[in-house]
């Protein structure tokens, strides 16, 4: 994608914000996604990304010529219908639903709980201790970190708004050194959102043996805003966070109190993993996956033989990338096997319980994932949905 109309993508691509928007900005986004198209007219996710905004601006006609093109492309990625929330007419759903029966129907994943009393936690970021064998889900909504055990029991651990904390999303579990590691920024979809605190975004320490707050880091003002997305965690305790505002991944050093600019020019920049040799940061943007060597920050995109974009969590897991596809057309689980042709290996697919499934993490001998985080369960004026049109947060289960 162009650079030029990159800011404009945000909300829609990244899925987490129904901020609305003016007529005049929709349709600069429309043209700038007209003109990119000229370029590259086989661009299937930028297509999809140009339907869902001509979606935006109530033109059907449009929202039907390029989903046909997506149909002439074979896009086996389906529709997502929080993606098409104005176009309703007949044509629409005929193509909607033969679009949707091309997505692979894969079914390998297993209920492992469900927060039946956390309605509007919706959840980002999820993390586990194997110490304590427990996970810990953040929320977007509630501005919180929940402790959930196996059995789906869950308590508080940090309190809602507490420390200042906004949306929370990424955590890491440093197991060895028993810190949950937690980025949390202002959002308009979090209670108690206020003008002020826009912008603004921390990086938080949290001791796992009694909750308490031992380490913060502040980043981002109104005029230079951030939007600490995910973070990751090299065995001597560096931790990488991607800056999708800003484009970039920002280091923090061990025992350093400062956020060091590590890459930039990144097209959104979401789930991060370090290898199990700290050898590599592998980096999910729009654009697909990029590998950063840590020694000397060489870069390197992964190829593969589909497209790697739009991935929210991402996790190394021996030798491999388990990354969910969230940002155009349904979503799904895959694997990325890191070797002479990184090949694809789709583990969920197609799975009824999704509602923007975001992140993972592994436990064991499984990836445990949130399924549906009900990202876009908010009204125009960002207040949320009536509790009796939320879903109990579902987590589940892929053996590895």
């Amino acid at each position: 994608m162009r650079r030029v109309f990159v800011p404009l993508l945000l909300t829609l691509i990244v899925g987490c914000s129904m901020k609305p928007r003016s007529a005049g900005e929709i349709e600069a986004g429309i043209r700038q996604l007209t003109q990119a198209l000229a370029q590259t007219p086989d661009d299937a996710p930028l297509i999809y990304v140009l339907a869902t905004y001509h979606d935006r601006a109530g033109n059907p006609t449009e929202v039907i010529y390029w989903l046909n093109r997506l149909d002439q492309l074979g896009w086996d990625r389906g529709v997502e219908p929080s993606d098409f929330r104005r176009t309703t007419t007949a044509s629409f759903r005929i193509l909607r639903d033969r679009l949707n029966a091309r997505v692979p129907k894969v079914s390998n994943a297993s209920v492992a709980f469900t927060l039946d009393d956390q309605r509007d936690l919706i959840p980002e970021g999820i993390a586990y201790d194997p110490v304590d064998d427990v996970f810990y889900l953040s929320s977007i909504h509630r501005r919180k970190v929940v402790r959930v055990d196996r059995g789906g029991a869950a308590r508080d651990f940090v309190a809602e708004g507490a420390d200042g904390m906004g949306s929370s999303l990424g955590m890491k579990v440093d197991a060895k050194k028993r810190i949950l590691w937690v980025v949390a920024g202002a959002s308009e979809e979090m209670r108690g959102y206020t003008e002020a605190q826009k912008g603004h975004c921390s990086l938080y320490g949290y001791d796992l043996r009694d909750g308490h707050l031992v380490w913060k880091l502040n980043i981002g003002t109104p005029e230079q805003p951030a939007m600490l997305n995910d973070v990751a965690l090299a065995s001597d305790g560096t931790l990488y966070v991607t800056d999708m505002q800003a484009g970039r991944v920002l280091r923090v050093a061990p025992g350093s109190q400062t956020f060091e600019p590590w890459i930039d020019g990144l097209q959104f920049p979401n789930g991060i993993a370090v290898s199990d040799d700290d050898r590599h940061v592998y980096v999910a943007d729009f654009k697909g996956i990029l590998r950063v060597a840590t020694a000397d920050k060489a870069q390197g995109r992964v190829e593969g033989a589909s497209w790697l974009g739009g991935i929210d969590g991402l996790t190394f897991h021996d030798g491999t990338l388990i990354g969910i596809q969230n940002a155009t057309g349904r979503a799904r689980v895959i694997r990325v096997h890191l070797d002479g042709d990184n090949r694809v290996e789709i583990l969920e697919s197609g799975n009824d319980q999704f509602d923007i499934p975001t992140t993972g993490t592994v436990a064991g001998d499984s990836y445990y994932f949130i399924a549906n985080s009900q990202l876009r369960a908010f009204n125009e004026d960002h207040t949320i949905w009536p509790e009796e049109k939320l879903q109990s947060p579902v987590m589940l289960r892929l053996r590895l």
